[in-house]
């Protein structure tokens, strides 16, 4: 017969559970606390520090980064045109630069926008996209990446774009008008106008020929 493996199980003394259910409840009434303060601060955001033309359209459960809350944080702008939308679960975060949406752009469920960066008339960024202007700074391997600062170049997309879902844009890239990024494409470089581009990182692939009107692969 094989022999039934022994099962040790950790034991906790009374003090040792005393100390953890302390712990816990004090654990929960932190997390309590900073989300009615994080709560507060998206309530003020939307009545006093966002630029927004009428209709325009914010969820409730979109998180707006706006207000500075560390002395290395600047104040810069969250601007909305007309039309304009900011789907649930998005984070928006303007803590280095302005998000500017003109009118008629889109940022889709559940993704992150850094500034700086401008999404065009009528640009729709799909689900969980990833769009930064910013990026830490790590050369100094003597200390942590999160206290060397960070780097921004703006994030440029033109009119009439579809970025697709889980996309990444990374900072200072540009994408032209009337251009198509695949779902899950990750880019690094500049997209000329009425190009599709894909992959990781992503290429051109297809570009809008306008003698024949179509699209034509490159």
């Amino acid at each position: 017969m094989k022999s039934v493996p022994h099962i040790t199980y950790l034991t906790i003394n009374r003090s040792g559970r005393v100390r953890i259910v302390v712990e816990t409840v004090l654990g929960l009434t932190r997390d309590i606390l900073k989300s009615i303060y994080v709560g507060a601060i998206q309530v003020l955001t939307r009545f006093a520090y966002i630029e927004r033309e009428f209709p325009s359209s914010i969820s409730l459960w979109a998180r707006l980064d706006v207000i500075p809350r560390a002395q290395h944080h600047e104040r810069h702008k969250l601007s909305l045109g007309k039309h304009s939308l900011i789907e649930s679960l998005c984070v928006v975060c303007t803590w280095h630069g302005d998000v500017i949406l003109q009118d008629g752009a889109s940022i889709g469920i559940g993704s992150i926008v850094m500034g700086p960066v401008s999404i065009g008339e009528g640009s729709a960024c799909s689900q969980n996209c990833f769009i930064s202007g910013q990026s830490h700074h790590y050369e100094d391997v003597s200390k942590n990446f999160l206290r060397q600062g960070v780097h921004t170049s703006r994030v440029i997309i033109g009119k009439n774009a579809w970025i697709g879902a889980n996309s990444i844009i990374l900072p200072g890239v540009k994408i032209g008008d009337n251009s198509v990024i695949g779902a899950g494409s990750i880019i690094i470089e500049d997209v000329p106008a009425y190009s599709v581009a894909a992959g990781n990182p992503a290429k051109i692939i297809k570009q809008y020929d306008f003698e024949s009107k179509q699209w034509k692969r490159v």
